[in-house]
């Protein structure tokens, strides 16, 4: 006879932390590469925006694969009441900001590897982190173009998350948020 394992109330603490540390760093890349694109910066300042656009990217990944990792051991909160299509498109969602997540470190690593101009990534000056490939006009276009497509997708996917969520917290008030959210040991409140 087994028995069913108790699911908490609300998500881990670590995946909460790793989750909102993930959106704040996706809103550091999204104003950093606004300012990357500044043409009338000089060379030095471009080159350390860039530096940080693709180390904070690869922190990114990281924190990406950390989750997904704990999320085989950590057992997930018990799910909301919903009807089966409303959690089907919910894990779509949430798979698709996975991939996003995953695509834009690996389409920018293959990017700047490929770039006709060779820049050394250094991850926050630490240390080098080695190309997969070398110079190569097209595979540098493709991944340029494929960086741009999963950026705007994750913005896409993004604002249908939020929407879910607000939707969940001011019509549905069904609690979701709190659980996405730190709790105190022993308290089931914010």
């Amino acid at each position: 006879m087994t028995t069913a394992v108790a699911r908490p109330p609300g998500w881990h603490p670590a995946l909460v932390a790793l989750h909102w540390l993930t959106v704040a760093l996706i809103a550091v890349q999204y104003g950093l590469s606004r300012l990357m694109g500044d043409e009338s910066r000089d060379l030095l300042g471009r080159f350390v925006l860039y530096q940080w656009h693709k180390s904070i990217g690869l922190t990114v990944a990281l924190f990406v694969v950390m989750r997904l990792s704990l999320r085989l051991v950590i057992p997930d909160p018990e799910p909301l009441p919903a009807s089966i299509w409303l959690r089907r498109a919910a894990q779509a969602v949430h798979a698709a900001l996975y991939l996003c997540l995953l695509a834009l470190p690996v389409t920018g690593l293959l990017m700047v590897s490929a770039a006709p101009i060779q820049i050394p990534t250094l991850y926050f000056g630490w240390f080098s982190v080695p190309h997969p490939i070398g110079p190569d006009k097209a595979t540098y276009e493709l991944m340029r173009g494929l960086h741009g497509l999963a950026f705007d997708s994750l913005v896409a996917l993004g604002l249908v998350h939020l929407g879910a969520a607000l939707f969940h917290q001011l019509v549905w008030r069904d609690g979701l948020l709190r659980r996405m959210w730190f709790r105190r040991v022993g308290s089931g409140a914010l």
